[in-house]
């Protein structure tokens, strides 16, 4: 038998709804961001900064945009592809509880929750790589130092909740 769950899973269920929402609009967001930095930014902008906020690298507009755009767009779209997720071999998987899942005949219940997992952190990748050229621009403009870490901060308490959300979820005990 097949276990219960409290809240409607699958393609359409609200957190995943909610994540997919996430990714896209973070990801429209540092499609936007890009475009006006390829419009406004000047020939020259910090391409890297050390822990104290300070440039230490300086590029050109192209060659930033170049490896950044593809890393801002690929990546919350590689982690959104379900497809390619649920091909994946389940002993890859690094997941609490995996194989009650499994036994218990719950591998879409399973992949579903990694889903929501990728999804919101693909669209903090995006959000992350937003701030980034939002900095570079600045830092180009003002020549002053910039809050690295902040951006940072906001990527990783994304990502921590993204995580407490996925292993609450694939706990057995939560189950009804």
């Amino acid at each position: 038998m097949s276990p219960r769950r409290s809240r409607p899973t699958g393609p359409f269920s609200r957190g995943d709804l909610l994540a997919r929402l996430f990714v896209g609009v973070a990801t429209v967001v540092f499609i936007g961001t890009a475009l006006w930095f390829a419009a406004v930014a000047p020939d020259e902008v910090p391409s890297h900064f050390d822990g104290a906020g300070r440039a230490d690298e300086w590029s050109s507009k192209a060659e930033t945009l170049a490896w950044l755009v593809p890393l801002g767009v690929g990546l919350p779209i590689v982690l959104s592809i379900r497809a390619i997720w649920a091909r994946i071999p389940l002993t890859l998987l690094n997941v609490p509880n995996k194989e009650y899942w499994v036994e218990h005949g719950e591998r879409d219940y399973l992949i579903d929750r990694v889903m929501v997992f990728l999804r919101t952190t693909g669209g903090a990748m995006a959000l992350l790589f937003t701030t980034i050229l939002l900095i570079s621009l600045d830092v180009a403009r003002t020549g002053s130092d910039a809050l690295v870490l902040l951006p940072t901060l906001g990527f990783l308490a994304i990502t921590v909740a993204a995580i407490w959300v996925l292993f609450r979820s694939l706990d057995p005990r939560r189950r009804t």
